[in-house]
């Protein structure tokens, strides 16, 4: 075997000793970037479109983005879901369109002294209220203990009324509408449905426009993209975006990444937008409603995959049952999805969450959109997002073995002598064989003899520099259901009566 020199010359003459120093290359580890698409104020110093990263801190979030920004609570839910992990951000200008609004009118004030209690986008917001307060008093105060909180809506006392307060959003878009405004009703509150009238944000229009910024990420590489957007528009976006003939998944770029996003509705509108969807890099997280708003519920569910899916063999484990911090299930109990409605978003592509008794929103599963192949034969390969997770891994530890070992080799049909200086078809398959039984002992892949067996590489029929490669992977799976049959006897007849009706 000849020795192989990247510095060193064969025709030096002077004695005596020389070293080169190289890198002997180092197996793939994963250090998943997380990446939060969402909208900033004006007054954030945040370039729009263009992406900014890593975030350190609430402060650095606030002053780029601006504070109470979509983006700034966005940062502030997926730093506590995913304490350690790098996170990027690419900030939107609001589009064209109306900010959403509503109101809170005090009609009377109440007889007595006490704290009033107000829910915005899940915070709750206390003030004090005294007996001798006028109910145009009361809403000077409620307007100012909303704007103190720093929330996605601003608060003004009506022009005309003086005892109305005004709600509007922060942000112009239709994301606005239906976001939580209610009074608390789970502790002694003195403002009550009867002395308070709420109405509820609405009239917001508008959705940014994702191409442009999508397009300023250039080579830079996401995994996990969250954002809120879950209109046909923005995810025909991200499609593209991701797309396996054309984008970040191609065989050209190579980058890889899947979106998250969140949807409110019904069952019936939450399985009709699985149903018209077949994207394999898309998740979308299903509820009713809440009190958190969709950024925070797609923020989240992506820091919880960047915190568990970006390394072996971590990210071969289903994240169900890992809680979305932060976040709040629907204050109507009668909205929690049961297991029927699970069942029925998951045929249809849609991720669907429980309610733990310490109140806490737990994923129950996270699918993918991807329902049939491109032939229209229904296809269970990309269902779920840890296949996915597992994938991008895989391709990138097959790469850097790959790159590491013959990345500055000639190419021979054999190589007799075994000069360092030749790859050949037959030394490329071992490289591939000995990387996969490293993935099969990282817990991402099985079934090593398999393919050990059928894979293939061999040179290119019509180019002599070229090596092709047929690569049979077969990814773990994730223990999903557990079936039991629960046969009682009160007393066993004989040894052999149980082992029969076990069959």
């Amino acid at each position: 075997m000849s020795v192989l020199f990247n510095n060193v010359p064969g025709n030096i003459l002077v004695p005596f000793w020389y070293a080169e120093i190289n890198s002997g290359g180092t197996p793939f580890e994963g250090n998943p970037r997380l990446l939060l698409v969402g909208q900033k104020l004006a007054g954030g110093s945040a370039v729009a479109a263009v992406p900014v990263g890593p975030i350190q801190s609430e402060r650095e979030a606030d002053a780029l983005f601006g504070v109470g920004s979509m983006l700034s609570f966005m940062f502030r839910i997926a730093r506590r879901n995913a304490p350690f992990q790098p996170i990027w951000a690419l900030p939107l200008a609001d589009p064209a369109g109306v900010a959403a609004g509503g109101s809170i009118t005090i009609n009377t004030a109440p007889a007595v002294s006490g704290a009033g209690l107000v829910n915005i986008m899940g915070r709750r917001i206390p003030f004090q209220i005294n007996a001798a307060d006028a109910n145009t008093a009361i809403a000077t105060n409620l307007a100012a203990a909303i704007n103190a909180m720093g929330l996605p809506v601003t608060a003004a006392v009506d022009g005309t009324t003086a005892y109305k307060v005004n709600i509007t959003a922060r942000h112009v878009g239709a994301l606005g509408n239906a976001q939580e405004v209610a009074l608390v009703a789970d502790e002694p509150n003195a403002l009550t449905a009867a002395n308070t009238t709420i109405v509820a944000l609405a009239a917001g229009t508008g959705v940014p426009v994702l191409t442009t910024a999508l397009a300023n990420l250039g080579d830079e590489e996401f995994d996990f993209i969250a954002a809120p957007y879950a209109d046909a528009t923005s995810l025909n976006a991200i499609r593209d975006f991701l797309d396996d003939s054309a984008g970040r998944w191609s065989p050209i770029q190579q980058l890889y990444g899947h979106y998250f996003t969140a949807n409110f509705g019904t069952l019936s509108a939450n399985v009709t937008l699985g149903n018209g969807r077949n994207d394999q890099h898309v998740s979308i997280m299903a509820s009713q409603t809440s009190p958190t708003p969709q950024w925070e519920w797609a923020a989240a569910l992506a820091a919880v995959a960047v915190a568990h899916l970006g390394d072996a063999p971590e990210l071969s484990r289903p994240l169900q049952t890992l809680p979305l911090l932060g976040v709040l299930p629907p204050r109507d109990r009668s909205l929690w999805w049961d297991i029927p409605d699970r069942q029925a978003l998951y045929v249809d592509g849609v991720s669907g969450y429980k309610v733990s008794v310490d109140g806490l929103v737990r994923i129950d599963r996270v699918v993918t959109t991807y329902q049939q192949t491109a032939s229209g034969v229904s296809d269970a390969t990309y269902r779920d997002v840890e296949t996915l997770a597992q994938l991008m891994f895989l391709v990138r530890y097959l790469r850097g073995e790959v790159s590491n070992r013959h990345g500055r080799q000639a190419l021979a049909d054999d190589n007799p002598f075994n000069l360092a200086e030749i790859a050949t078809p037959r030394s490329v398959r071992n490289t591939l064989i000995h990387a996969y039984n490293d993935l099969v002992a990282l817990g991402v892949a099985e079934k090593a003899d398999l393919f050990a067996q059928y894979v293939v590489v061999e040179r290119d029929l019509n180019n002599a520099t070229r090596l092709n490669a047929y690569l049979p992977v077969d990814v773990v799976n994730q223990l999903r259901v557990f079936g039991a049959n629960v046969t009682a006897f009160l007393q066993y007849q004989s040894p052999s009566d149980a082992a029969a009706i076990a069959g």
